[in-house]
């Protein structure tokens, strides 16, 4: 189960990589107005915004990453391609990620470029960097 592993520690890798990136962008958004002026206030705290920010993000990354460890745990068995020692898994994240960021990268115009940097950040993280985290891990052995 050293892929499930691998899964959360690059999902929780993830989480502190993108907290102050999402943080700053709100920050910088809520001075043009509109709902986030009204949601943070201009005397609100960056750190409390951050704070609240990474448990939403561990969680969620976390979350996203055990589940892609139990996919790549089902498919450990799969040649290494495109630079990953798991090939379809890196396509398979791909594909998932590639589902889930299209809507957001439509209907959040001013975004585009966070949701395209998560989005590349995520892909290389799970599925570049989470096979090789589990072929290093000392689990089984």
């Amino acid at each position: 189960m050293a892929e499930v592993f691998a899964g959360f520690v690059a999902g929780y890798g993830l989480a502190i990589v993108t907290t102050p990136l999402l943080s700053v962008w709100l920050l910088r958004l809520r001075a043009e107005g509109g709902l986030l002026a009204r949601l943070l206030p201009e005397g609100s705290s960056a750190v409390g915004v951050s704070l609240l920010l990474h448990g939403a993000l561990a969680m969620f990354w976390t979350g996203l990453g055990l589940a892609l460890g139990l996919v790549l745990f089902a498919m450990r068995d799969a040649g290494a391609a495109l630079g990953s020692r798991n090939g379809p898994f890196t396509l398979f994240v791909a594909g998932l990620l590639l589902a889930l960021a299209a809507p957001l990268f439509a209907v959040l115009v001013r975004l585009r470029a966070l949701i395209a940097a998560m989005f590349v950040a995520a892909l290389i993280v799970f599925g570049w960097l989470t096979p090789y985290l589990a072929e290093w891990s000392k689990f089984e052995g």
